[in-house]
C-alpha cells in the first residue's frame, strides 16, 4: 500500500508547525511539593512538641523516683524505730514482772498502777465582745 500525496489537510486535522511554547509546568508537582513542604513543617512541629513533653514527663518521671525512694527509706527507717521500741517495750515488761516477782517473793504489797491524770482543757480562744457602733 502506498500513500500517496495528498493536500495539506486543513482544520482540526492540520499539524501546522507553532512557534516554540515555553515548556508547561508541571503543575501538579508542584502542589505536590508544597503540600510536602507544609506536610514535614507540621510534622516536624509535632514532633518537636512531643520531644518537649517527654523530656518533662523524664523529668517528672524522676522527681516521682527520687519522692519514692525517700519514703522507702523514711519506712524503713520506721520500721527499724518500732522493732527498736518494740524490743525495749518487752525488756521493760520483762524486767516489770521480774521486780514485782521479787517483791512477791519478799512478802511486800503489790503495788498499784498509777492512773494517768486526765488532760487539761483546751483553752478557747476569746473573742472580743462586739463593738457598738450607731
Amino acid at each position: 500500500m502506498r500513500f500517496r500525496e495528498s493536500e495539506p489537510l486543513t482544520g482540526d486535522d492540520a499539524f501546522d508547525e507553532q512557534p516554540a511554547e515555553r515548556p508547561r509546568r508541571p503543575w501538579l508537582l508542584m502542589l505536590a511539593s508544597l503540600m510536602l513542604v507544609v506536610l514535614v513543617a507540621v510534622v516536624w512541629g509535632k514532633w518537636s512538641e512531643s520531644r518537649t513533653e517527654a523530656d518533662q514527663l523524664r523529668a517528672e518521671v524522676k522527681q516521682v523516683y527520687r519522692e519514692a525512694e525517700t519514703l522507702r527509706t523514711q519506712a524503713v527507717q520506721a520500721e527499724q524505730r518500732l522493732a527498736l521500741l518494740d524490743q525495749q517495750v518487752r525488756a521493760l515488761r520483762a524486767e516489770r514482772t521480774e521486780w514485782l516477782q521479787r517483791m512477791e517473793s519478799a512478802g511486800a504489797e503489790k503495788p498499784v498502777a498509777a492512773k494517768p491524770k486526765p488532760a487539761p482543757p483546751a483553752k478557747r480562744p476569746v473573742r472580743p465582745a462586739p463593738s457598738a457602733r450607731p
